[in-house]
């Protein structure tokens, strides 16, 4: 008591007792409390501990806010703060604890209070308030404020309708008499004279351009004007029929050829005397086109395209180029000197000419002379495609040249065709044939298509240095009314109308989804009849040579067509042709023979190709051959038994294939049992072997779905199923072990 009482005596302004006021304190915090007289305080309450961390009593601290000069001068030191107020809103009373103002705030205007929550220790809510002195101006400002808005909003609205007569009644006229053509008269008299000289100039303007189109239209060249990012601004007549895309473009790139691209940046760079030449093949046309740069009315650099027509003089300055070396008694009658010439051209070709080839050359050459002497004695009918297989299949068989030298492009279409055949005819096509496949050029190439009733060739040749052919080809074409024409690259065009008959029976459209296995071998230019195979629209499963036909993994269930090709080594065309014979047990087998040589023996039992390979002959023999019956790679006929092998080496099944050859057993090669379906639904009781180890799962789900099939297994795997019957073998696979191999299945399968 005597603490407390001199805490009270000396630290705080007020005679009240504090007893009271202690039981609202919270230990380590600041509360408010009040007294009796009405103060305000704010109190702590400590706990005091003794040394030996026992309680002895509290400690109590008081403030007082309002008596706190210094914190009030420092609240009202700023001068924009006229007086300040701190309140405590607990408790749902105001309890005020500091209010101070500056003595001078009377009479000087209005104070503006605001207020905002005071953050604190203390455990109360706490508010600040603070006054500011407001001036009489700003008041005046405040009041004034509603009335400029008012009068602000009527000069904006004043000013757009302002604007809008303005427009209506002046720029609008001058507008409709620049960009609308108004023929009306301007409400103004001030516009009219810009109205007559905007008209004048318009009228200039359109004569200039009607004489530019006029002169563009007339002057028989393709004329293109581009911006400076090339796209197109004007195209006359002739460009768009030359370039009937452009309508859609964009840009002169997305029409023009590749080849003119560079040419044409060149121009756009600023680059003088650009030229560059187009060929269309479609339009068959030559334009030699010019570029030139200029600027145009944005200040950028244009280009201008001027393309002419020099296909009529082209033309015929390649014809005088290419007849040239010939004489006008040339074109008239062979003499000795064609006749030498052809042969000293012969002699310089840089492959060896055997004697029996100059025997058959000068044969042929004898029988197209002797043709061109004589009158037509008749005339027979035969499709087109006939006739060039006739006549290319007799200068091989006499010449004993490859037939592949010659790449003939007939198409289908062309070759069906039922054509009157006369000698003349004969001996063209053949002096064709041997002007191609004697020259030394790189491209032995003869093409024949149609327009109409009238047949275009286009044969590459050499007839500059060889005016024999000249006169030999002019002779026949003059008495065929056909005209010729010379064209680059060494190239002959020829054109002749035939007379031609409608064939009674319509073509004959191969056998649907029909499959046919091709023998390679040594055969050249395999792209050509692989293209034209494509073409007739067949399947092909191609084989590199005889050993891989029977050895190659495949899971083809049969063959309709087998197709043997050879050049050289005619010995592996006929021993396939026998094995294949030997193991089917018949010699009625749909095998077509492809041969780039005649060959030394033919085979009455398959279908030969003879001459140059096309479109119409590779048509007809695998028509002919697909009526026979197909064949089936793993059963071969009277054959009780066939067998599947199942995974191994290139080297491993070469070495089965030729042990197997000698037992009757039909084999088929696969390189897993994925498509075990397609198989084994034509031949449900196979022997299947496997060289390497399967999936059991796989194995069991075989054997389910087709209980007649056998496995039989050279090794031991970890899972092997049971139904797979063991034949240990150790690599390299052996003939002996393969031997006694074979008799073990023979004798499971028979029990």
């Amino acid at each position: 008591m005597d603490s407390i009482r001199w805490i009270h005596e000396a630290r705080l302004f007020t005679q009240v007792h504090f007893r009271p006021l202690l039981q609202k304190g919270l230990i380590n915090k600041w509360v408010t409390v009040t007294a009796e007289d009405g103060l305000t305080l704010l109190m702590y309450k400590k706990k005091v501990v003794s040394d030996e961390q026992r309680n002895i009593g509290f400690l109590y601290g008081f403030i007082s806010l309002k008596e706190n000069v210094t914190f009030a001068s420092a609240l009202l030191s700023s001068d924009q703060v006229a007086a300040v107020r701190i309140s405590d809103k607990s408790g749902g009373t105001t309890k005020v604890l500091l209010e101070e103002n500056k003595t001078d705030l009377d009479g000087a205007g209005k104070v503006l209070f605001s207020s905002w929550p005071l953050m604190s220790s203390v455990q109360a809510d706490l508010e600040l308030e603070v006054g500011q002195k407001t001036k009489a101006l700003s008041g005046l400002a405040i009041k004034v404020l509603p009335f400029i808005f008012v009068v602000g909003f009527v000069m904006l609205v004043f000013y757009f309708l302002l604007m809008y007569q303005i427009r209506r009644y002046v720029f609008v006229p001058i507008e409709r008499m620049a960009y609308r053509n108004d023929e009306h008269l301007l409400p103004y008299k001030e516009l009219l004279p810009l109205q007559q000289r905007a008209k004048a100039d318009k009228t200039f303007i359109e004569s200039k351009e009607n004489r530019f189109q006029l002169l563009t239209e007339s002057i028989h060249c393709a004329i293109i004007f581009c911006s400076e990012v090339t796209e197109i601004e004007t195209i006359n007549a002739e460009a768009k029929a030359l370039f009937p895309d452009a309508k859609k473009a964009r840009t002169i790139f997305d029409f023009m050829p590749i080849s003119c691209h560079q040419n044409i940046q060149a121009a756009l760079k600023g680059e003088v005397g650009v030229k560059f030449e187009i060929t269309s093949e479609d339009k068959r046309r030559i334009y030699k086109w010019q570029a030139h740069s200029f600027v145009n009315e944005s200040g950028f650099q244009g280009l201008l395209l001027i393309g002419r027509d020099m296909t009529k003089e082209i033309s015929l300055m390649w014809q005088l180029e290419q007849l040239q070396p010939l004489s006008v008694a040339a074109e008239k009658r062979v003499n000795t000197e064609a006749m030498l010439s052809e042969l000293t051209y012969l002699s310089r070709l840089p492959q060896h000419i055997t004697a029996a080839q100059l025997r058959g050359w000068i044969a042929l050459l004898t029988s197209v002379l002797d043709d061109i002497g004589k009158a037509d004695e008749g005339v027979s009918y035969l499709p087109f495609g006939e006739l060039l297989a006739q006549e290319s299949a007799h200068v091989v068989k006499i010449m004993g040249i490859e037939a592949n030298r010659v790449l003939l492009d007939c198409p289908l279409e062309v070759g069906v065709r039922v054509v009157a055949v006369n000698t003349h005819l004969r001996s063209l096509m053949r002096v064709l044939f041997m002007m191609v496949m004697s020259n030394d050029m790189e491209e032995r190439r003869l093409s024949i298509k149609t327009r109409g009733s009238e047949f275009e060739l286009v044969v590459m040749h050499d007839m500059a240095s060889r005016p024999l052919f000249f006169w030999m080809i002019k002779a026949l074409l003059d008495s065929l009314e056909g005209e010729k024409k010379v064209l680059r690259y060494n190239a002959l065009q020829l054109n002749f109308g035939l007379e031609e008959i409608e064939s009674a029976e319509e073509l004959e459209v191969l056998p649907n989804e029909l499959l046919v296995a091709w023998i390679v071998n040594d055969y050249p230019n395999a792209s050509v009849v692989q293209e034209s195979l494509a073409k007739l629209g067949v399947s092909v499963e191609k084989y590199a040579s005889t050993d891989s036909f029977f050895t190659q993994t495949s899971e083809v269930v049969k063959f309709d067509v087998i197709l043997i090709s050879c050049d050289q080594d005619m010995d592996s065309q006929i021993n396939m042709t026998e094995a294949l014979k030997l193991k089917y047990q018949r010699d009625k087998l749909p095998i077509v023979w492809l041969n780039s040589i005649f060959p030394k023996h033919l085979d009455p039992d398959v279908f030969t190709l003879l001459g140059c390979p096309s479109d119409y002959v590779l048509h007809k023999a695998l028509l002919e051959a697909s009526q026979l019956e197909a064949v089936m790679p793993i059963l071969s006929n009277n054959q009780t038994s066939s067998l599947v092998i199942v995974g191994g080496s290139r080297v491993s099944k070469a070495i089965w294939h030729a042990e197997l050859e000698t037992y009757d057993l039909g084999v088929q090669w696969l390189a897993d049992l994925s498509n075990y379906t397609a198989m084994l639904s034509y031949h449900p009781q196979a022997s299947i072997v496997l060289l390497e180890p399967q999936l059991g799962l796989l194995l069991q789900a075989i054997q389910t779905s087709f209980p007649d099939v056998r496995f039989f297994s050279v090794q031991r795997w970890d899972e092997m199923p049971d139904n797979v019957a063991i034949f240990e073998m150790k690599q390299p696979y052996s003939g002996e072990q393969i031997r006694r191999f074979t008799e073990y299945v023979t004798q499971k399968v028979k029990h």
